[in-house]
């Protein structure tokens, strides 16, 4: 059967249905508040819809989805693009200010809630933010928290209504989500069905996905690994989607193994909390096949080598280019796999270029833009456009470089370029370096302020306690010398632990914060 015919649909709500029909009987969604077949969730998604459209809520309006990873989760967020309403996934870890921020910049007429999560009082939170009313179909403008309690088919204050068919199209804006990023505040991030459902079937292509596959993930949905790549590469390939709320190692092992789980989609601390858990090597986990996994070779040797998922792709991507712009092929090579991102899928394009915009030859390092599909502003905020985009490319601010295959390498954060001695250095040149000492398992360079410029400081994780840091450091330098130019040399090196690696939001490691380490 083949299910890219089936399923040849492009909005969210057109895969849904087409699942619906021709994948009725396959199981969509397994978590902790429940496990459902395509067939009957699309009649919840279509319940849900109703009681929107039966409470006022008109298409283009914009509901928030503050729950955590679930079926209800996934039922709001689908129930509202069937109503041709704006799902807005809302930061499970955000407060009172935060979830105002987000309330008033993408202008939020209800938000569906679970009134406590994760032992926290949320309408206490939304109260404290000035927001503390539930719903009310009567107001306008913001209409009150649509709160629903774990173990509740629907939200009780959502009306039953008449079924609803509202015509999506392609170019309608399906979510908005707020990136974590350099900025003082996160980033609203417009993204439209067409791209969302057209370049996760690219994904999963390289991928190869098939019907009964079961994807397994426990990253936040409200960030756009999970509702922009893992579900809509999901849906457009009825796999199964396994979830679980929050990352417990032993949990997820016992978890992958019962539900024989076949798709990995875990970044680098997903990673290491699975190896580092006490049940790792007791449990199953040979089901694991494919899926997309961390940004260092270190990392993706580690998914490939330890975890045993072989067919592990690797990738590039962004909120702003609908999930990955690349990916390798399942079936690569694995030193592509370990030194590459793979090449631009077919619904993206990818160019390199120099500091006044003009295109790099193949093997030359430049920041890495994006056209195809990829978003042609932020919400409402001509001041984060400005920069961000250049000739209908997308400015990425990160550096790489193609080869003569295609292949993306990725070369670090753009704001991150180090100037040593008059040198431009990248800080993933010495990462890469360091990570190949058979002692290091983690590192982190980046350049602080010096008496005479910039010097270049290094935190290392050690894969065991070092009796004699001296010692340690001495060996450090010495693969360094033996593999690079000595101006790549780090002045200063740090040991740190990995479980005192501070973190962002999204789960990944801070070099802000690790910076302030160094400072201090």
């Amino acid at each position: 059967m083949d299910h890219y015919r089936l399923l040849d649909q492009d909005t969210l709500p057109g895969v849904l249905r087409a699942l619906g029909k021709h994948f009725a009987d396959h199981e969509a969604v397994v978590a902790a508040d429940g496990r459902v077949s395509f067939g009957d969730w699309l009649r919840a998604c279509e319940r849900v819809a109703a009681g929107y459209a039966a409470a006022g809520l008109r298409p283009g309006e914009r509901v928030g989805v503050l729950l955590p990873n679930g079926l209800r989760w996934l039922t709001a967020t689908l129930g509202a693009h069937l109503a041709g309403l704006v799902a807005v996934p809302v930061n499970t870890w955000y407060r009172s200010s935060e979830y105002a921020y987000v309330i008033e910049r993408a202008r939020l007429s209800t938000i569906v809630v679970d009134a406590t999560l994760f032992g926290r009082n949320v309408l206490a939170d939304l109260a404290e933010a000035g927001y503390g009313g539930l719903f009310d179909a009567s107001r306008d403008g913001y209409r009150g928290a649509l709160t629903w309690p774990a173990g509740e088919d629907l939200p009780p204050a959502l009306p039953a209504g008449p079924p609803v068919e509202v015509p999506v199209a392609p170019d309608d804006l399906a979510l908005i989500l707020f990136t974590s990023g350099s900025t003082a505040k996160p980033k609203p991030v417009p993204l439209r069905h067409g791209h969302l459902v057209a370049n996760p079937r690219e994904i999963g292509r390289r991928q190869h996905l098939r019907p009964g596959d079961r994807l397994w993930i426990s990253a936040p949905f409200f960030f756009g690994y999970g509702c922009a790549n893992a579900l809509p590469v999901a849906l457009t390939h009825a796999t199964t989607l396994c979830l679980q709320e929050r990352l417990d190692g032993d949990e997820a092992l016992a978890f992958i193994e019962r539900e024989r789980c076949t798709v990995y989609y875990g970044l680098a601390p997903t990673t290491r909390a699975l190896l580092a858990a006490p049940t790792f090597g007791t449990r199953d986990i040979s089901s694991l096949r494919t899926g997309t996994c961390g940004f260092t070779a270190e990392d993706k040797r580690l998914v490939i080598e330890e975890l045993g998922v072989t067919q592990v792709c690797s990738m590039y991507g962004l909120t702003e280019g609908y999930g990955h712009s690349a990916v390798s092929d399942a079936l690569d090579p694995v030193d592509v796999k370990l030194q590459t991102c793979g090449t631009a899928l077919p619904t993206q394009r990818i160019r390199i270029t120099d500091e006044r915009g003009r295109p790099c030859p193949a093997g030359v390092t430049g920041e890495i833009e994006l056209a195809g599909a990829v978003i042609d502003s932020y919400l409402g905020s001509a001041e984060l456009d400005a920069g961000a985009f250049r000739d209908g490319w997308f400015r990425t601010g990160d550096l790489g470089w193609l080869d003569e295959h295609a292949r993306l390498h990725f070369a670090g954060r753009r704001k991150e370029m180090m100037k040593i001695k008059g040198i431009n250095i990248a800080p993933a040149e010495v990462e890469d370096v360091l990570i190949g000492h058979p002692a290091v398992d983690q590192a982190f360079v980046m350049g602080l302020p010096g008496p005479e410029g910039e010097v270049m400081a290094c935190v290392v994780v050690p894969r065991e306690p070092v009796p004699d840091e001296d010692a340690f450091v001495r060996d450090l330098v010495a693969h360094i010398r033996s593999r690079a130019a000595s101006y790549k040399v780090p002045s200063r090196f740090h040991l740190m632990a990995g479980a005192d690696l501070p973190l962002t939001d999204t789960g990944k490691v801070s070099k802000l914060k690790l910076r302030e380490v160094l400072d201090a």
